[in-house]
């Protein structure tokens, strides 16, 4: 009896995973891999890791995840690109771009994602929207260049965190989990009440547009291109001065000393999520964060072919 129990959770795990691997056969990819920089992986909703290259497609309902000192630039479907930063953990919740922005034929629907539990609430109500870009960052960073879906329309486009939403206006806008060196930034500290915390907070800021950042207790903040905020775990709102300097690449290369890895990769996630990158410019950049990188032995970087982003250059 034990070894026909036995069989019977080994058969029941497979069908499980065939299953998840027929809903993703009929599923188009909601992007694809244009740069890796160290290494990534794709959880699926079932549990399934996959190691990630250039060119893998990612799906909706995935979760990216990428290792220390790890860059990864997905391009979407709807010209959107998303630039995630080390260590980062980025859930495709969901996605559905039907090649237009007025729509088009339906595309089939990836398997549901679980709810995650602990983040802010979603602040829009158009979750049966043929199209939409719905995303979660559990932590770490990234940068986000929109595409045809927030284009023609605002709300199907939403980016939630474990403390507030993020609605979008415009372009060109970043997003980080305050850890370690956003802790110890001095603008962070001087925004933010003297024995207030910051675990568990959230920067965003704007490059391009504006976009709306609305806590997990309803207060709402709007950042014009050049503004940041901080978004503290009690919901609370507090504008900082200036970028912080563990977003911006000067910031990073001071931090590296003279140039750096720090430096070289800031550099490379600033100009790589500019608008219309060459494959030259990328191979070129990226070339800099490997030569940056050789001192610590991380050499794992792939590149791109001729793709481009749709967000002016700033």
């Amino acid at each position: 009896m034990l070894r026909q129990g036995r069989l019977f959770q080994a058969f029941s795990f497979l069908a499980g995973v065939l299953v998840w691997f027929n809903a993703v056969a009929q599923t188009p990819p909601a992007g694809t891999i244009g740069l890796l920089k160290g290494q990534a992986s794709a959880l699926s909703i079932s549990g399934e890791s996959r190691a990630l290259a250039k060119g893998s497609a990612v799906y909706s309902g995935e979760t990216i995840q990428t290792g220390p000192q790890s860059y990864v630039l997905i391009n979407f479907s709807d010209q959107s690109t998303t630039m995630l930063r080390p260590s980062t953990q980025f859930v495709i919740e969901k996605y559905q771009f039907n090649g237009g922005a007025a729509g088009g034929a339906a595309a089939p629907a990836a398997p549901a994602a679980p709810a995650a539990s602990g983040l802010a609430p979603l602040q829009t109500t158009v979750e049966k929207a043929p199209e939409a870009s719905f995303f979660r960052l559990l932590k770490g960073g990234l940068r986000v260049v929109s595409g045809l879906i927030g284009h023609a329309d605002y709300s199907h486009f939403r980016l939630s965190t474990p403390v507030a939403t993020m609605g979008i206006r415009g372009t060109d806008f970043i997003v980080a989990t305050c850890e370690g060196e956003c802790q110890a930034d001095p603008e962070v500290i001087k925004s933010v009440p003297a024995g207030s915390s910051t675990n568990g907070a959230v920067v965003s800021g704007s490059y391009n547009g504006t976009i709306t950042v609305t806590s997990i207790t309803g207060q709402t903040m709007t950042l014009a291109p050049g503004q940041f905020c901080i978004t503290l775990a009690d919901g609370s709102q507090y504008l900082l001065g200036a970028e912080p300097a563990f977003l911006s690449s000067t910031g990073a290369a001071a931090a590296g000393g003279t140039g750096g890895v720090a430096g070289a990769e800031a550099a490379a996630e600033s100009v790589l999520i500019a608008g219309s990158i060459t494959a030259g410019v990328t191979a070129a950049i990226f070339g800099v964060v490997i030569a940056g990188s050789s001192s610590n032995g991380t050499n794992g970087t792939t590149g791109t072919s001729g793709t481009t982003s749709t967000g002016p250059a700033h």
